[in-house]
């Protein structure tokens, strides 16, 4: 088994998820609603996707063209293709379970893998192959970076803790997995994710790419060790 997939093992479907419930004792757990995170089912992709769509359309909103949301979201999302590599938990109501967010992570991409599909939202290249074939850097196939490929809530999630959950639990998981760093890629003008993952230990460490495929907007890395 793979080291990640032994990590998020308690996390499956049916098995004992974890609890996040109203505490000031931790952070992460520091919530206005109750929520739990589990491993990702197949059966949760549709409402993934819904989630992606209406967090592109919140968070962008004049940041990228309206056109490049819609183009970007309409299509599926590489959730919907198999990885071996990729991990994604989900964040599931307590209540009436419905899913309001997701975390997926993994080891470190390459540059050119990372905007290879046309669902991603580089868009760079407008095609690219499965995301199974893309290429890894070194520090990612000797396990030693990893990266948060997407993390993303409901709109109406917002500020109740969600995604402060969903990152520890990830950046759990790729810590017991054996990985020592942690990256991940977020567009330069979106302040509010860039103080979401300042207070969750990342810095940006200079590296930066411009997502043609959406009008040339600027994107950095953000970088943290575990």
């Amino acid at each position: 088994m793979h080291a990640i997939a032994r990590a998020v093992a308690v996390l499956k479907p049916g098995a004992r998820s974890i609890l996040n419930r109203f505490s000031t004792s931790c952070r992460w757990t520091t919530l206005t609603r109750v929520i739990s995170v589990r491993e990702e089912a197949a059966a949760d992709i549709p409402a993934v996707e819904e989630v992606r769509r209406a967090s592109w359309r919140a968070a962008y909103a004049g940041l990228i063209e309206a056109r490049h949301i819609e183009r970007a979201t309409a299509r599926p999302s590489r959730l919907s293709q198999p990885d071996p590599a990729r991990h994604t938990l989900v964040a599931v109501t307590r209540e009436n379970p419905v899913v309001v967010g997701y975390a997926s992570f993994g080891p470190e991409r390459s540059l050119l893998s990372v905007h290879a599909h046309p669902a991603h939202a580089g868009l760079a290249s407008g095609g690219g192959g499965s995301p199974a074939d893309a290429p890894l850097t070194d520090a990612g196939l000797a396990g030693e970076t990893g990266e948060v490929y997407a993390l993303y809530v409901s709109p109406d999630w917002w500020s109740t803790g969600t995604g402060r959950s969903l990152m520890a639990a990830a950046l759990t998981a790729l810590s017991e997995a054996g990985y020592r760093r942690a990256v991940l890629w977020v567009l330069a003008g979106n302040a509010r994710a860039r103080r979401f993952y300042d207070r969750a230990g990342f810095a940006a460490d200079g590296a930066e790419n411009v997502l043609i495929g959406l009008g040339g907007i600027l994107e950095v890395r953000y970088a943290r060790s575990l």
